[in-house]
């Protein structure tokens, strides 16, 4: 659904939790048959209900709120989590950590339903496993780490949780009294799920700014939330406890080993997305390590004694059935040692580790190529690198201390970059702005179209005097931190086009929107691309955005896409009415609608977006897919192409 436009996953959660709210009341008026027919149980179409009236807010409910908040915060927090972690491969390889939390919280509140005295050796790996897959993950995002890691963590304790509040309820409760307590669980989980998500998509999400929905998205919409409900009343929720099919009312809690018939739902539906995930859009990779990694976490909730005698008993069956068709009558048949058993779970993750990472390898490199780029061969620039600067009131001591990091940079560390600064602050002394920050050049310019209007003043005014390559940069540059080590990383003679904010979102052409509200109502990407590639775009081609306003672009291949579009674009950005400032009639929303002015214009966060297409490198799908985040940096195998446009092939040093 993000990649057909909608990015609003808590009002999916709250949607869902109304849903599963509404399914669940019509089912409580639903008589069950294990209510009231004795003997074996039969499964019914209503829930199993306790008798008495104090079925609302008894006694029983308090002990399980703990499990009730954590488990209605982990579901919204978790498909947040998807919207902000790329990789939805790394989020399922993530799900022993459930059982990881939930047996590490109840090992820390002493919990009486574990049999252990310690943590068990099968927790310890499982965790460490998993902490292997995120290491190895090239796609991490901080908001994808806060939400999605923490609302697996959240499942865990809920899990755990429940166990607990059924402790302090009565570890002997009654049949009544433990539905009753399932039932608080259920409906106060469903509450809070609606509280949580319903007021945070209230005041984070702009719901104003979401265009008609196409068929494509209401059907996604329909079956996903079919899917939640589906199980979330099976009663087998693949990813947290869900006691809401109440058939059995005899405390069933996972351990670690689990118990096979526990372990194969979640692994086998986790697998499955696995596998989805690496042939859908977005494309992300998945490495050898990753992928072993996610295999020995799994096995070791499920315990090695307990696949040992798995195999056992499929070795006995299988030369029962043998010594059956050949007429053999064999009392001992030879049983594999302990030894084989982990050599050929070695092996076994050996080959799928290899041919998961093959597909999701061959997924990227049959991605298809950029468009034709069209250089402006016969310009001869007489600087080698510019690093343009806009500035408006910020400290010019910090602006210094940022051009220092940036010079020391590995490529620019060999050159002398020119530095020139463009103030809008119009009481700013220009000598003293100079002698402040060691640029070699300031000027003044009008407090019109944020740092793309200082950027496209510089463009077209300086179209003739365009350095090699120019750094464009704001006097306070976004995640300083990760910024350094990308330049470092990806910055050389070659690039054409090297984004230093985050990358990997893409957009339709004709649809275009992102996570943070912004929508291309005035249709600006189409009509850019028709300009720049003479041809319109295709509905369903994919746009690769640009972000924070900060990137590094050639002078031939600024100069080949052609004055006149920078042009118009740069009188666009700096007027002060005209369409471009109308956020009223299109019912436009989302970040810097609300403000827009002639300084900070909404078109400017258009602007902001489309740079790797005006720089002819926004339909690249390999740096879509290829580049990491700002956090995970380049990685083992990495290679500078990764994440940019290149002029021309990197020449390797021997």
């Amino acid at each position: 659904m993000v990649i057909h436009g909608y990015h609003y996953p808590l009002m999916i959660a709250f949607h869902s939790s109304a849903a599963i709210l509404f399914v669940y009341i019509i089912l409580l008026r639903i008589k069950s048959d294990s209510n009231y027919i004795p003997g074996p149980k039969r499964r019914g179409w209503g829930l199993r209900q306790p008798d008495g009236d104090d079925f609302l807010a008894n006694s029983y409910w308090t002990p399980m709120i703990p499990a009730s908040l954590a488990a209605a915060a982990s579901f919204p927090m978790l498909l947040e989590g998807l919207l902000h972690m790329p990789s939805l491969a790394v989020l399922v390889m993530l799900f022993p950590i459930i059982y990881s939390t939930e047996s590490l919280v109840l090992f820390v509140c002493c919990s009486q339903s574990r049999s252990q005295k310690c943590i068990p050796w099968e927790t310890i790996v499982a965790t460490a496993a998993s902490s292997v897959v995120l290491y190895n993950e090239y796609r991490l995002m901080v908001p994808g780490l806060v939400f999605g890691v923490g609302g697996i963590l959240l499942m865990g304790a809920s899990r755990a949780l429940f166990i607990i509040g059924s402790e302090r309820a009565g570890s002997n409760l009654a049949v009544q009294a433990r539905l009753k307590a399932c039932h608080g669980f259920v409906l106060m989980t469903l509450i809070f799920g609606l509280l949580f998500s319903g007021v945070a998509g209230y005041y984070i999400e702009y719901l104003g700014s979401t265009s008609s929905l196409g068929f494509g998205t209401v059907t996604f919409m329909i079956l996903n939330l079919i899917s939640i409900i589906g199980a979330a009343f099976s009663g087998t929720s693949l990813t947290a406890y869900s006691p809401i099919s109440f058939e059995d009312t005899i405390s069933q809690f996972s351990h670690i080993p689990v118990h096979g018939s526990d372990f194969l739902p979640p692994f086998a539906a986790s697998l499955l997305v696995l596998l989805a995930a690496i042939s859908s859009n977005p494309v992300s990779f998945i490495s050898l390590f990753q992928i072993g990694a996610y295999l020995i976490a799994s096995a070791c909730l499920l315990g090695f004694e307990q696949i040992h005698n798995y195999v056992l008993i499929c070795m006995s069956v299988v030369q029962q059935r043998i010594n059956k068709l050949f007429g053999r009558d064999i009392k001992e048949s030879r049983t594999p040692s302990r030894i084989s058993t982990a050599s050929a779970l070695f092996v076994i993750f050996i080959v799928l580790s290899s041919i998961i990472s093959s597909l999701a390898y061959s997924a990227i490199t049959s991605l298809p190529p950029s468009l034709p780029t069209t250089f402006d061969t016969a310009f001869v620039p007489s600087n080698r690198f510019d690093i343009v600067v806009s500035m408006y009131q910020e400290d010019p001591a910090s602006v210094k201390a940022m051009l220092t990091a940036i010079k020391r940079t590995t490529l620019l560390a060999t050159l002398q970059p020119r530095v020139i600064i463009y103030t809008k602050d119009p009481k700013q002394d220009l000598y003293k702005l100079k002698v402040a920050t060691g640029a070699d050049l300031v000027e003044r310019l009008d407090n019109l179209g944020r740092e793309g209007g200082t950027y496209l003043w510089h463009i077209v005014n300086k179209w003739d005097d365009l350095a090699e390559q120019t750094m464009f940069i704001q006097a306070h540059a976004h995640n300083m931190r990760e910024l350094i080590p990308r330049i470092n990383s990806y910055l050389v003679q070659e690039t054409g086009m090297l984004s230093l904010g985050f990358t990997g979102v893409t957009c339709t052409c004709n649809n275009c929107s992102d996570r943070w509200g912004w929508e291309d109502k005035w249709g600006v990407v189409p009509a850019l691309y028709e300009k720049i590639y003479s041809h319109a775009c295709k509905p369903e081609a994919h746009i690769l955005l640009s972000f924070k306003g900060q990137f590094v672009a050639s002078a031939r291949r600024i100069r080949g896409v052609g004055i006149k579009i920078f042009g118009g674009l740069l009188t666009t950005i700096t007027s002060k009415e005209g369409w471009s400032h109308d956020t009223t009639s299109l019912e436009m929303a989302g970040v810097g609608a609300e403000g827009d002015s002639p300084s900070n214009p909404y078109f400017g966060f258009a602007m902001e977006r489309v740079w790797g297409l005006v720089m002819q490198c926004g339909t690249d799908t390999g740096v879509a897919a290829r580049c990491p985040s700002l956090l995970s940096g380049m990685g083992m195998g990495g290679k500078v192409e990764d994440c940019q446009c290149l002029d021309a092939p990197v020449k390797k040093l021997f």
